[in-house]
């Protein structure tokens, strides 16, 4: 049924089209696997593509290719259904080739064979070389459809009006770096912008740090405007824990994973499935020096870490923003980018590095409204600056100066 689908979104619409080169033939069965290989043969000379231009391919098939493109009703999920389609076929080839270890074969054969079979899993369905007219086809399209539709901004809302102006929003491939110094709130600009990004897509927040419990009350809190202290004392009255529950309807598309397993590679397995199930256009891991990528020491491990990351954001198509600790060292300084702890490996994957930053941190007494910046102190899509913006210490929470 989902080929079927997929089938029908490419002869039916301009917009799916842009998609044809990401098909892979052999995750198709029967006669279509020759169909998206003449779809794509059609896509990169940049012909037409329809049931009319078609059919003189497969005269054969005129009327299942009728049917096919009269049972289209929405490319919505094409993208989705491609990645189910892409894990279908991975697990249909794992079985296939375990089935093929026998029981008198030596450990070391066994071992190089399921190596062979981890590394084909990936490579047969994503490593593909691809002719230039076939990607400048494809980014001609999406920026034809970006004029029509009105929407000159590239990525995904991030709800903030400036770092859209300077980044273009949050754009899918990129791997984005947070960075801050201990109790600087960089656990909570990363919470904010799941909050206030998820009217426009598909959050994730991804937790070593914090429990789901305490991410919870600051969600609470920020969603009230009530202190931390009194949202986890239980010291609110029922109509604004009634406002809170109005607003949690707005938070529909925003999940949240508490892990104790900081396996950098276990969790990518978990966006992958997360994808599949619930859809995702922009994860926060919280926080990047504590992921295990099986390194040698802590240098190399945060760097295996971060080209992980910023590997899972290409092959999935996401954002993924990751929160990084600076070096305590440069106290009540502007915060700089070799700062950033324990590698140079995570300034050379990022595309965009920003920093909270307070000054009335280091101050002995502190407003309760506190002046702040986001700094962009890398930016692959623009200008580097300061975003003003306010911080409330009784709410965790930064807010865009409008």
């Amino acid at each position: 049924m989902i080929e079927k689908n997929i089938i029908a979104c490419f002869l039916m619409s301009d917009h799916a089209r842009t998609f044809i080169p990401r098909a892979n033939p052999i995750w198709f069965t029967g006669w279509y696997p020759q169909l998206i290989k003449v779809l794509q043969d059609m896509y990169n000379a940049n012909e037409p593509i329809g049931i009319h231009t078609v059919y003189k391919y497969f005269k054969d098939k005129i009327k299942e290719l009728a049917f096919i493109s009269n049972s289209f009703v929405t490319d919505v999920h094409l993208e989705k259904e491609l990645l189910i389609m892409e894990v279908e076929y991975n697990q249909r080839y794992l079985i296939e080739e375990l089935t093929k270890v026998r029981a008198d074969w030596s450990l070391d054969k066994i071992q190089d064979h399921l190596e062979l079979i981890n590394q084909n899993s990936r490579v047969q369905s994503r490593n593909r070389v691809l002719p230039l007219s076939s990607i400048l086809s494809k980014k001609v399209d999406e920026i034809e459809e970006r004029i029509n539709s009105g929407n000159h901004m590239k990525g995904i809302s991030t709800g903030w009006s400036s770092l859209d102006k300077y980044m273009g929003g949050w754009n899918k491939g990129n791997l984005v770096v947070v960075g801050g110094r201990p109790g600087m709130g960089k656990s909570a600009l990363g919470l904010n912008f799941c909050t206030d990004g998820s009217p426009y897509a598909k959050y994730l927040f991804v937790s070593i740090e914090m429990s789901a419990d305490e991410l919870a009350e600051r969600i609470i809190a920020d969603m009230s405007g009530i202190e931390n202290t009194k949202v986890r004392n239980a010291k609110m009255t029922l109509n604004e824990l009634q406002d809170v529950v109005r607003q949690m309807y707005k938070q529909s598309e925003f999940h949240i994973v508490d892990t104790k397993d900081n396996n950098v590679f276990n969790i990518i397995s978990l966006l992958k499935l997360h994808k599949v199930k619930y859809g995702l256009d922009v994860v926060v891991i919280d926080y990047l020096q504590k992921l295990d990528a099986g390194g040698r020491d802590m240098r190399t491990n945060v760097g295996m870490a971060s080209t992980a990351l910023k590997n899972c954001a290409r092959e999935l198509g996401i954002t993924v923003i990751a929160l990084a600790q600076l070096n305590r060292d440069g106290k009540n300084a502007r915060p700089e980018l070799t700062e950033l702890k324990e590698s140079g490996q995570i300034e050379q994957d990022a595309d965009v590095v920003l920093f909270p930053f307070r000054p009335s941190y280091y101050e002995e007494i502190k407003p309760e409204v506190e002046d702040a910046v986001v700094i962009i102190a890398k930016n692959r899509h623009g200008r580097l600056c300061d975003i003003p913006c306010t911080f409330t210490g009784s709410q965790t929470r930064y807010r865009e100066n409008l």
